[in-house]
């Protein structure tokens, strides 16, 4: 790793850190998974998984884990692998249309299993009714977020850029 990479790393986790700071209002869901989104699309999975992972956990930290230690932990592990497949895709696909299918995969993985992976956990289902529009929301807020820096990133510096 190059220090122009760690650079990038340790500016994203510290983004992550304060991005976390802003909720909406349930729990521990805010603004912590764009920087980590920003990492996966220009870095790559590595990144995605390593910043979305510690963005969680710092945003969880900072609320207390409201759900306990062990779900925030599983929590950190959805967001990792939602992280590595948008970094995944978007690197394997060159089309901006990645970008969309990244987008779509990683909804999947971060609402769709890691809710059901709390309902799981917590041994209830009433959680997906509470949880369900919020983490919705923050999702593609995250996400549209990232993917307008990247491509305003890529179209001044061009191309995409994995460092």
């Amino acid at each position: 790793m190059n220090i122009r990479t760690i650079t990038a790393y340790a500016l994203l986790i510290a983004l992550c850190a304060i991005g976390g700071q802003i909720h909406f209002g349930v729990y521990s869901i805010g603004f912590d998974s764009s920087p980590a989104f920003v990492g996966a699309l220009m870095l790559g999975p590595v990144a995605g998984a390593v910043l979305g992972a510690l963005g969680h956990i710092a945003t969880a930290a900072s609320t207390g884990f409201p759900l306990s230690v062990p779900i925030h932990v599983a929590i950190g592990l959805i967001m990792a692998g939602t992280g590595a497949s948008i970094g995944y895709i978007t690197k394997r696909m060159t089309s901006s249309f990645s970008y969309v299918v990244s987008g779509i995969v990683g909804y999947i993985i971060n609402v769709g299993i890691g809710l059901a992976v709390i309902a799981w956990m917590m041994q209830s289902i009433e959680v997906v009714a509470i949880l369900f529009v919020p983490l919705s929301l923050a999702y593609a807020l995250n996400y549209v977020g990232a993917a307008l820096v990247v491509s305003q990133l890529n179209r001044v510096f061009g191309g995409k850029r994995h460092a």
